[in-house]
């Protein structure tokens, strides 16, 4: 076999990411209600992080023309809250629709990013950097510097994000998902 014959048309390409769409859905609202269970503390191969889900969240159902969607913005009421403040997130979520769009901050002991997840692509975007240099660094610093070091710190988040959807794909693929997971799941929703 030759590597023309594993060469997908754009048809065919299209296609099949529009059929494997579902996982990403699935992993972002996974990953909010396993957030939450866990009082945004998850522990990753990547280390320990903080995940918030914050300002933003888009939920959809259907396809086509029968896609109902709907944009969740959090009140500026601060993190303690959080759960409590997407009511109409977890009614959508009660109604069968998915996050396909979330505006989440990652901690970690030292560094901080804020940046939009697409379940389409799992890829971060908008990204907010963390603060790494002091105000007098920062003059003398160059702008190769500052680029290798947002490289840096991108391609760390993106270990992240990895990492999560990886721990994600063991649950989702092992039996545990739907002996323990989806249970302890629908337990939290139905208990908001």
């Amino acid at each position: 076999m030759n590597d023309d014959q594993f060469v997908l048309e754009p048809a065919a390409f299209l296609d099949l990411w529009k059929d494997k769409l579902f996982i990403g859905q699935e992993f972002l609202t996974w990953l909010w209600i396993y957030s939450e269970i866990h009082g945004n503390f998850l522990s990753t191969k990547a280390g320990e992080v903080e995940l918030w889900f914050e300002s933003r969240l888009h939920l959809e159902s259907g396809e086509g023309g029968d896609r109902k969607s709907v944009t969740c913005q959090m009140h500026a009421s601060g993190r303690l809250e959080a759960s409590y403040d997407w009511a109409e997130a977890l009614t959508a979520l009660k109604r069968a629709k998915k996050l396909t769009r979330a505006r989440l901050k990652v901690s970690t002991e030292d560094k901080e990013w804020s940046f939009s997840l697409a379940a389409g692509t799992l890829t971060p975007q908008g990204v907010k950097f963390p603060k790494t240099f002091a105000a007098s660094e920062e003059e003398e610093d160059t702008d190769s510097g500052r680029f290798l070091e947002r490289v840096a710190l991108l391609k760390e988040l993106t270990a992240i994000v990895e990492a999560l959807f990886k721990q994600f794909l063991e649950i989702r693929l092992s039996p545990d998902w739907e002996l323990t997971e989806l249970p302890r799941l629908n337990k939290w929703l139905t208990e908001r």
